[in-house]
């Protein structure tokens, strides 16, 4: 790790496994994502277009309960958000996924904000027994993204909710400032419902009656085609400052702050903050802070100020977070730091759904030109068919 080439501009480094440099030393994350910048992805001075959009979505939803449908978590992103939204009149409809992982401050984030900005909540609770089978199927499969139990949930309830209700407008977190790059060697989609159950199917014990799945159909032909909703980043349209928003959240709804991005989960928080730098020698601070370098929020030598910092600085706060999340999923220690010394798997050593395969596909060149002569519709037919 310590003879990793690392960014002249960022600080991303080649522990990433798909990475590239420029002449000048830049990196091929922070140089795309400044091109997505300048042709204005993120629009800092965009609060016209966001009152247009609101605007828009009240007119449209006139006369139902709801404007909208929100994902809150009890982090900063979705929080603010919310008070975003509340300052605008919309009416929001707030979905909390209790995947059993939850931290007392991200609990009382959620009721703090629902209370001040009138946000109706829902909490669908995750079948606890099916929920810690499926962590502890992917943390003995070995592949990177450990949080896809959490995120398959999130969004297929989040999604369900929405269809069921008939709302046609979803507000996100998302967004450019503190998200404008992602390192792409670990991350693998959520949404795949085909991966998902065949690591269970290999490593899990007891079958998923309950747990929310939502079919691949629904998530990739169904949704985007029928357009059942809208999903909206309003945080791409403000001068977007995360440090800034937990200083107007704490003051306006009594919000605090839980020490790291996406950290308001606890599993996410040991996965983050240990299992990935220790298995996967990947450490995630970097693509988090790189993104805060690109927004012009957080000078480089802060960056690496912070990443010269142990994930970790408590040993005991480790071992407390290692034993919390053994005992929820029902490995012992030994199981535990043997499963870590084990190597990584790819997600794609397990079954994957046709529209990955697909995508995978259609970056061959010589699939790519085929699609692109006309009269080759048996070409098409037979990919279309076999993927």
């Amino acid at each position: 790790m310590s003879s990793a080439k690392i960014c002249s501009r960022c600080v991303m480094d080649t522990s990433e496994k798909i990475i590239d440099f420029d002449e000048n030393g830049h990196c091929c994350y922070c140089r795309e994502a400044i091109k997505r910048l300048e042709a204005g992805e993120w629009n800092r001075h965009g609060e016209a277009e966001l009152k247009a959009v609101f605007d828009r979505m009240k007119a449209e939803c006139a006369g139902r309960k709801y404007d909208c449908i929100i994902g809150i978590s009890g982090g900063v992103d979705s929080s603010y958000v919310a008070y975003i939204a509340h300052r605008y009149g919309v009416r929001m409809l707030g979905v909390h996924v209790d995947a059993g992982w939850n931290t007392p401050v991200s609990e009382n984030n959620i009721q703090k904000l629902c209370e001040k900005y009138g946000v109706d909540l829902v909490v669908e609770k995750v079948p606890l027994d099916e929920m810690m089978d499926l962590q502890r199927a992917y943390f003995i499969s070995g592949v990177p993204n450990q949080d896809v139990p959490q995120d398959h949930a999130f969004f297929a309830v989040l999604y369900r909710y929405a269809i069921e209700h008939g709302i046609t407008w979803i507000l996100e977190g998302r967004n450019f400032s503190s998200e404008s790059i992602l390192g792409r060697g670990l991350r693998f989609d959520p949404k795949d419902s085909v991966n998902l159950l065949d690591i269970h199917a290999k490593f899990g014990r007891i079958p998923l009656k309950k747990f929310p799945i939502m079919d691949e159909k629904t998530f990739y032909e169904d949704i985007p085609r029928k357009k059942q909703f809208q999903v909206f980043s309003p945080l791409d349209l403000i001068d977007y400052n995360k440090f800034e928003a937990i200083k107007i959240l704490h003051a306006d709804c009594g919000f605090e702050y839980y020490g790291g991005k996406h950290l308001e989960s606890r599993f996410t928080k040991l996965y983050q903050n240990y299992i990935l730098p220790q298995k996967f020698h990947c450490d995630k601070r970097r693509a988090h802070l790189s993104s805060l370098i690109v927004a012009g929020q957080l000078s480089r030598e802060d960056a690496l100020a912070e990443l010269a910092r142990p994930p970790y600085g408590d040993p005991a706060e480790l071992e407390m977070d290692i034993r919390y999340f053994i005992e929820k999923v029902g490995l012992t220690r030994e199981e535990f730091d043997r499963i870590m010394q084990e190597e990584p798997r790819e997600h794609t050593d397990f079954k994957v759904n046709k529209y990955y395969r697909r995508s995978k596909l259609l970056k061959n060149p010589w699939v790519r030109f085929v699609l692109s002569v006309p009269g080759i519709g048996w070409g098409k037919r037979i990919l279309k068919r076999w993927f």
